[in-house]
């Protein structure tokens, strides 16, 4: 399970999303790409952090995938990469 909320985010009152493992799958092509062209890891059983540029580079990956969650992953990460924030990654 991975659990995506916003870094800055002290009181719980910004948006987050959490996917369980199987739709973290789903994932798998888009973290392997993302681990390819930054080096960044979003690790399933630790924390990453999730840079604005970062999530670019997903959003444009992952924006026109049929799953719902997916797409609810995605409008997190429009939304926190036009405010410039990074998004905590933080799995069980």
């Amino acid at each position: 399970m991975l659990d995506f909320s916003y870094l800055s985010d002290q009181d719980g009152s910004k948006s987050s999303l959490v996917l369980n493992d199987k739709k973290v799958q789903l994932l798998d092509h888009a973290f392997t790409y993302l681990r390819q062209k930054t080096g960044i890891i979003i690790d399933p059983y630790g924390q990453t952090r999730i840079y604005p540029d970062h999530q670019k580079i997903l959003i444009n990956l992952l924006h026109q995938h049929n799953d719902s969650e997916i797409q609810k992953l995605v409008l997190l990460f429009k939304q926190a990469s036009s405010e410039d924030e990074i998004i905590l990654a933080d799995g069980d």
